[in-house]
């Protein structure tokens, strides 16, 4: 995964940003400026005094413009969420999940769960951030279970459903099935990223993820 991917795509969503008529050059600005401190220190830690130097305007100018520091992270992060984390984020899940028949339900599994860790893992800083203030503020939150968690979902239960009319699957609830898959998932980032680095080190991660989806396809009951 490069890891400068996503720096230069939010680049490139900054001179979008400069180029859309309807805003001022000095809206332009602070918004550039507010994207770039809330990706390297996060909202709380990034003050409007700072965001008006970085964008070379008075501090009184941003509050002409935007009411609260709340109101330019909605501005700033909102759409960055639907014009690039939500593609960036989604285009693997589909190219993944969309491999040819002759691969197992359990291999792309496996590949879809290492292609996920090591996206977060080459972008942890900005997903770390966009997760933190997802969940400190509604606005970001729903966004995001309105782009990337609800086509994510649509595309693992999709995936679900054609291995289930293949065959391959026992005809359980697909949307049963597709909960289980990202939950796993979920579970793997959650001890990875924050509850439990520790016992998520104490196995190389490959190893962690294969067990990981043999428990997926197989259980934990001796057989």
């Amino acid at each position: 995964m490069d890891e400068q991917r996503f720096e230069d795509r939010l680049q490139a969503f900054i001179e979008e940003i400069k180029q859309e008529d309807q805003m001022t050059e000095k809206q332009r600005s602070i918004l550039e400026a507010a994207i770039k401190l809330f990706a390297s220190k996060g909202f709380h830690a990034s003050s409007t005094s700072e965001i008006a130097r970085e964008a070379g305007v008075a501090e009184g100018t941003i509050f002409r413009h935007y009411k609260t520091k709340k109101d330019i992270l909605i501005a700033a992060v909102a759409p960055v969420i639907v014009k690039i984390a939500a593609p960036y984020i989604l285009k693997d899940i589909r190219t993944i999940t969309e491999a040819r028949a002759e691969k197992s339900f359990a291999d792309i599994v496996t590949e879809l769960y290492r292609n996920r860790l090591s996206l977060l893992e080459a972008n942890e800083k900005h997903f770390r951030i966009l997760i933190q203030e997802a969940f400190f503020h509604e606005e970001l939150r729903e966004t995001l279970l309105q782009t990337v968690a609800k086509e994510g979902k649509q595309i693992i239960q999709r995936f679900v459903e054609q291995r289930i009319e293949a065959g391959e699957l026992r005809p359980l609830p697909p949307e049963v099935l597709m909960r289980i898959v990202l939950s796993l998932l979920l579970g793997m980032v959650a001890f990875k990223y924050v509850v439990g680095k520790e016992e998520f080190a104490s196995l190389p991660e490959e190893e962690q993820i294969d067990l990981t989806v043999d428990i997926l396809m197989n259980g934990i009951s001796q057989r």
